[in-house]
């Protein structure tokens, strides 16, 4: 006996993903997550300048990603185009808070360095 396909479902028009939405929301989350840091004298500076780059290297990639869609709304997917709204809101985030902890890095490596230098003399 031949068996026949019975799979009945229309085969569904997939559509390809927004280009550079999941990587503005990649670049987004780096950038929120890795800032965390600056309470450490210099590293921590180091890393709040890295994750400021991400934050808004994150909203120039989500803010190309949204044109794309709206372009041509129905060549991308709109779950995709949602991503790229939320990375654009995360960079925003990200680069204020990111702002925010590179002054306060600032200040704890100054800090940091004079008591570090009080403690050696």
């Amino acid at each position: 006996m031949e068996e026949q396909n019975t799979n009945t479902q229309p085969q569904a028009n997939v559509l390809p993903p927004v280009p550079g939405a999941v990587m503005a929301l990649v670049f987004s989350i780096i950038s929120l997550v890795f800032c965390w840091y600056f309470w450490v004298p210099i590293v921590g500076l180091i890393f709040c300048i890295v994750c400021l780059v991400f934050g808004i290297l994150a909203m120039k990639n989500a803010k190309k990603a949204m044109a794309a869609f709206e372009a041509a709304p129905g060549q991308y997917k709109q779950g995709s185009f949602n991503l790229a709204k939320v990375a654009k809101i995360l960079g925003l985030v990200g680069t204020i808070v990111n702002a925010v902890f590179i002054l306060l890095a600032i200040i704890f490596t100054i800090i940091g360095g004079a008591l570090f230098s009080s403690l050696g003399s």
